[in-house]
């Protein structure tokens, strides 16, 4: 499940492509010390099949949440009609992420 970045990352000399998607590749949630680990990965998804990119300049790939913002987001991961628990906090996380600016605006795709 990629965010799919409204505007695409210019890898420069990087990669031959730009990178039109972020993917949440592992997440660590400590509900004892209250922080999530987050690791993220550039890239594009290709007939189905994710291709990872190299990291970008000036890109977040490992986030942590903690304090308020965890408090916030574990209060707002609810689940929308017909939507898994899982979907739910996946795309809170990614909504937190993209109002954070640790990614770009976009939508899940």
């Amino acid at each position: 499940m990629p965010w799919q970045l409204t505007t695409a990352i210019d890898t420069g000399d990087l990669d031959t492509a730009p990178y039109g998607e972020v993917k949440i590749i592992r997440q660590a949630h400590d509900s004892v010390r209250q922080v999530i680990a987050i690791d993220l990965e550039y890239g594009n998804t290709d007939q189905s099949i994710w291709k990872p990119g190299l990291q970008p300049k000036s890109r977040f790939t490992s986030v942590f949440i903690q304090g308020s913002d965890y408090t916030a987001l574990i209060g707002e991961s609810v689940p929308e009609e017909g939507e898994t628990t899982y979907d739910a906090v996946k795309r809170g996380l990614y909504e937190f992420l993209a109002e954070k600016n640790f990614i770009g605006p976009g939508h899940i795709g």
